[in-house]
């Protein structure tokens, strides 16, 4: 394994979540050029707090920590370019156009469903690499080209884990939701419940809860517990309200942060999964240790998963620029994606699942569950890259 906090840039990965790459140098500063690396994040509200501001927070370490990069003999540095895209369809397209016209990346990220899919035309026509999070597989084709999904997607993620709860929990008969409307929280639970059937579960209903504007949770978890699952996907607030109506059962979502039980009972938040790659367990690299502590001592937070998905995206395209030998070439640079594997701090790191987008867009890396207990993550099941791929091509395949 490299060593991840080299000066010099080698490798990464993609996910989730929500980085740009501009590509195209900057002014020449004593021999260093500069690469615009474009981000349409929220930067404001719930959405801010726990999606964009760490992976802004992420993008920043991990450009320190890379420096100075080499690409065709040629020395370069990330120039990070932020903008808030308010979780919203407005709000992509007015990032991106900023982005595109005024501070002309050549590749962007736009962090949430709705607001890459209001950014793709535009990124589409003018020729520029957008990375987006949360959108459905009908936002990737032949015909969208410049279009990938950078960060660990939801259906090797959903497969691993009810597999896992196949085999390690054989008593969880009924599976349900509770997800935001829109673009993301839709495919989300689409997801789960597809993995869910095909492992034998009986999904017995999605609720869904305006991203945006809702405040108060009892109305959502009521309607869920007239369904009583044996699990749900949901986040910690519709289950606060559920476990005060006494439900017993085993909640799971992607997202898992030490704050997120804050004002629960341990026990409350005893047996919840996350099912996408995290940060946490003693199974975690030294690599992934030293980028923890580097990131802790400097912002003071948790080093969470969004942060981990912006710095293993940085550190991925940095190395995808050196093996396409071009800043400049856009069609060179998503060959290499294409056709490239990257090394990772977490391991094996590709582009796949051609036949369920239609062009292979889909970021794969190795997939993981962690179970909370007594309020600590400990990873309780993994499956590699190649495995996760080809679990999500037998549930989803055609």
């Amino acid at each position: 394994m490299k060593k991840w906090l080299s000066v010099v840039a080698v490798v990464a990965l993609c996910l989730a979540l929500a980085v740009g790459v501009a590509c195209g140098g900057g002014e020449e500063e004593e021999g260093v050029k500069e690469v615009k690396f474009g981000a349409g994040l929220p930067l404001s509200g719930i959405y801010g707090a726990v999606l964009g501001i760490p992976q802004r927070q992420g993008y920043e370490l991990a450009a320190d920590l890379i420096g100075e990069f080499t690409v065709a003999g040629e020395s370069y540095k990330w120039k990070l370019i932020f903008e808030n895209n308010g979780w919203s369809s407005e709000g992509g397209v007015a990032s991106a156009t900023k982005l595109i016209f005024e501070d002309g990346v050549k590749i962007m990220t736009q962090c949430g469903g709705d607001s890459a899919v209001a950014a793709q035309t535009i990124c589409e026509e003018s020729g520029v690499i957008l990375f987006t999070i949360g959108v459905p597989m009908e936002a990737f084709g032949p015909d969208k080209h410049h279009t990938f999904q950078p960060q660990p997607g939801p259906y090797p993620q959903a497969a691993t884990l009810f597999k896992y709860v196949s085999e390690a929990r054989p008593e969880m008969k009924t599976a349900a939701a509770i997800g935001e409307t829109g673009t993301t929280g839709t495919m989300l639970a689409e997801a789960a419940a597809d993995a869910a059937e095909y492992f034998g579960l009986e999904w017995v209903g999605t609720e869904y809860f305006d991203p945006l504007g809702t405040t108060e949770f009892y109305p959502v978890a009521t309607k869920m517990m007239t369904k009583d699952p044996d699990m749900c996907y949901m986040d910690t607030r519709p289950l606060a309200a559920m476990r005060e109506m006494g439900w017993e059962g085993i909640s799971f979502f992607g997202l898992w942060a030490t704050s997120y039980g804050e004002g629960m009972d341990s026990e409350d938040m005893d047996g919840y999964l996350c099912y996408y790659p995290a940060p946490y367990g003693e199974e975690v690299t030294q690599s992934i240790k030293e980028i923890t502590a580097e990131y802790e001592q400097r912002f003071s937070v948790e080093f969470e998963q969004m942060a981990l998905y912006s710095v293993l995206q940085l550190y991925f395209l940095t190395d995808a620029l050196q093996k396409a030998g071009t800043v400049d070439d856009v069609d060179q640079i998503i060959a290499t994606l294409e056709t490239e594997t990257f090394d990772s701090p977490i391991g094996l790191v590709k582009f796949g699942l051609e036949d369920l987008d239609g062009i292979g867009h889909q970021c794969l890396m190795p997939c993981q569950v962690g179970e909370i207990r007594d309020g600590e993550y400990h990873r309780v099941f993994e499956l590699s890259t190649e495995e996760g791929e080809a679990l999500a091509m037998e549930i989803w395949g055609k």
